[in-house]
């Protein structure tokens, strides 16, 4: 197990196998397999993380401290971020700017 010191996530430990196994490509009938519980307990530990990321993320953007701490970050772990938060919003309707969107002509 990893110091918490080394790793300051918020995910508890359950959690977080649970997060490594579903980035690994594993169903939820597997992990519950693997961690010998309940569909319905990775189901919940699932929503848990969702939550906790969603909650991580608006932090993210609202603290004043994000760019100061991504900067102090070692080289592997702002790659590891950098291609998580890569975001592509080319295909977002809602993110067009006003010269993209159709113009009714009136016809």
């Amino acid at each position: 197990m990893a110091d918490r010191s080394e790793s300051p996530s918020i995910l508890s430990r359950g959690e977080r196998d649970v997060a490594r196994r579903l980035r690994a490509g594993e169903s939820v009938a597997e992990i519950a397999d693997a961690r010998e519980s309940s569909t319905e307990s990775v189901e919940k530990a699932i929503d848990r993380v969702r939550e906790k990321t969603e909650r991580s993320l608006t932090t993210l953007a609202e603290s004043p401290f994000s760019a100061e701490l991504l900067a102090d970050l070692d080289p592997e772990r702002k790659r590891t971020l950098g291609a998580v938060l890569a975001v592509d919003d080319s295909n977002n309707p809602e993110d067009r700017s006003k010269g993209d969107e159709p113009t009714d002509t009136g016809h």
